[in-house]
């Protein structure tokens, strides 16, 4: 079953800032991006492949960059809308669970300007020194990892729940591919973003809103010749495990 609880936030204390930290900086999500944007780099074949993905243009041709900037968009939407669905049982806890998500989407943008500027790193289409790292992935990638978190605390079938994530996972990497298709960013440039986008994205989620979901509760239940007890406690993906 989905996590139960009302949807808010809430302020940790500097152990729950740390863990939160930690887990999301360990997620595979947050650092095999950052390692294979490093290979690419390493390896010299950054614009070998993004060249490729330009030129091909298999999935958006000519429409490359007004698609992204689509599916950048879609991916935000996405996020206010499972927002607005979870369950809160007030209009503050409603509020300081948007306020948490706004504030991440607002910091992830701040942290990929402050590189932009550090890196200086010339688009493929030499229009500018912004390229890395991608300023639409890391949106996208913030936006839909927040957005699959927040479906934790909504009630719905497992198929659906799956089809959903995955739609929203086709955001974040057609977000990112689109943009190498409009010879905006390398492929390093998109992995990194999202790389910053998850972190961000992670953290937040999982120092300010998951962690007031409530632990583990265990409850006895009588049944014809005895009875049964049950443990039930949050799981990752938004699902809980039981045992009797």
């Amino acid at each position: 079953m989905p996590q139960q609880g009302s949807w808010g936030a809430y302020w940790p204390d500097a152990l729950e800032l740390r863990s939160a930290a930690s887990d999301a900086a360990k997620n595979p999500r947050t650092w095999a991006p950052l390692a294979g944007a490093a290979l690419l780099t390493a390896t010299g074949l950054d614009n070998d492949v993004s060249d490729w993905i330009a030129d091909e243009k298999l999935l958006f041709g000519s429409r490359a960059g007004r698609a992204s900037d689509a599916l950048r968009n879609a991916a935000v939407a996405g996020y206010l809308l499972t927002a607005l669905a979870a369950p809160s049982e007030s209009a503050a806890q409603k509020l300081s669970g948007l306020g948490v998500g706004a504030v991440t989407l607002y910091a992830q943008g701040a942290v990929v300007e402050g590189l932009k500027e550090v890196s200086h790193r010339r688009r493929p289409d030499t229009s500018d020194r912004l390229s890395f790292p991608s300023g639409h992935t890391s949106t996208a990638s913030a936006a839909t990892i927040l957005a699959m978190r927040n479906l934790a605390h909504v009630h719905m079938p497992a198929a659906a729940r799956t089809a959903v994530n995955l739609g929203f996972e086709g955001l974040a990497f057609g977000t990112g591919w689109a943009r190498v298709e409009a010879r905006k960013h390398f492929v390093a440039d998109v992995l990194a973003g999202y790389a910053i986008g998850h972190f961000m994205a992670a953290f937040a989620q999982g120092a300010f809103i998951d962690r007031a979901l409530p632990g583990a509760q265990v409850g006895f239940h009588p049944i014809e010749g005895g009875g049964a007890l049950r443990l039930t406690f949050p799981v990752t993906h938004g699902t809980t495990a039981s045992n009797r």
